[in-house]
């Protein structure tokens, strides 16, 4: 890991972003973060910031301006517009796929000595390899942020290809401390623990701690090849794996838990709720369709290359917990 590079991380007040950009900080690099909020910068990074551009990646002009200085240049690009659908699907697209490109052009031209680009493996096959041979196709992907991070990827790959040192880094479910952002998981734990959650859905995904992709990220940025994708995950669990560590912290009762088909009938109402509450909606027809979709990814290619190691999901939950606490954002029994 080149300590006299410069670190660009975009999205560096988002959750992978800031996790991410806090690590290299701690490493002792030089890290310029692409932000939109001054107000968020205050919040997420106190008196501790890094150099911050603040700017649109869907503005070219605002891409370029994040290589100061003469570089070598490494960026890590987290920036997408996350949804469940109940985002645009034209912001979801400009800010997931032409802020990509932008990012990418900008590489291209300012000699960037690697690209890392955040993705998701809501885009993958249910055939993928344990080699994660991961070709995006976004046809076979599911319409909304899914194919939009599909997209994406083909456009890191793509330039990956034709020279740029460009590696694409595929994330399950985040958790862990260090979301400001109030992510669906976050937004499903506060309301959980502030008694407003009516019940829980029998599904889940696969959830893990950004925590265990930072204590990698040197490994990562040495080792990871030119056009090759690597999956961070840990095993499948359901929602109420989540719950129930909460219900231990809290004290709470578990939830009674209705079976997805059930779930689908509820969508009205529960969007209706939403509104009323002026909060996204925690179930929409995306997030019971991913909830359902098949969750067990191969890490091993990650493992073997950069010693990631995921941690019980007990402990991510009990720290993001912790996290909310400390920050403010619930209030736990003492």
């Amino acid at each position: 890991m080149d300590k006299n590079a410069t670190y660009i991380v975009t999205g560096c007040t988002g959750y992978v972003g800031n996790v991410l950009a806090k690590k290299l900080m701690d490493e002792g690099c030089n890290v310029v973060g692409l932000a939109r909020s001054e107000d968020k910068v205050r919040r997420v990074y106190g008196e501790h910031a890094p150099q911050i551009v603040y700017g649109d990646v869907t503005k070219q002009e605002d891409a370029d301006r994040l290589f100061v200085g003469n570089g070598p240049f490494v960026i890590i690009h987290t920036v997408a517009k996350v949804s469940i659908g109940e985002a645009k699907a034209k912001e979801v697209y400009d800010v997931t796929v032409n802020g990509t490109r932008n990012i990418v052009d900008a590489c291209v031209r300012h000699g960037a000595a690697k690209l890392l680009h955040i993705s998701s493996t809501e885009v993958l096959p249910a055939d993928i390899g344990e080699d994660a041979d991961y070709r995006p196709d976004p046809k076979r992907v599911r319409k909304g942020y899914a194919r939009a991070k599909c997209e994406a990827d083909a456009v890191v790959l793509n330039a990956a290809s034709r020279g740029l040192d460009a590696s694409v880094l595929l994330l399950a479910s985040v958790l862990g401390p260090g979301d400001y952002s109030n992510s669906h998981m976050t937004q499903m734990m506060i309301d959980h623990i502030n008694g407003r959650l009516p019940a829980s859905v029998n599904g889940g995904y696969n959830d893990f701690d950004i925590r265990d992709v930072a204590d990698v990220l040197p490994a990562i940025i040495d080792k990871s090849e030119r056009g090759q994708s690597y999956i961070f995950a840990h095993e499948p669990d359901k929602i109420n794996d989540v719950l129930a560590v909460i219900d231990r912290m809290t004290g709470r009762k578990p939830l009674p838990t209705l079976p997805v088909w059930l779930a689908y009938i509820g969508l009205p109402f529960l969007s209706i709720a939403a509104k009323l509450r002026r909060t996204r909606p925690l179930y929409t027809s995306a997030a019971l369709a991913s909830i359902r979709a098949k969750a067990d990814f191969p890490i091993g290619k990650s493992v073997r290359t950069f010693g990631y190691s995921p941690r019980p999901l007990e402990e991510t939950v009990r720290d993001h917990v912790l996290f909310l606490a400390a920050h403010g954002m619930v209030e736990l029994p003492s």
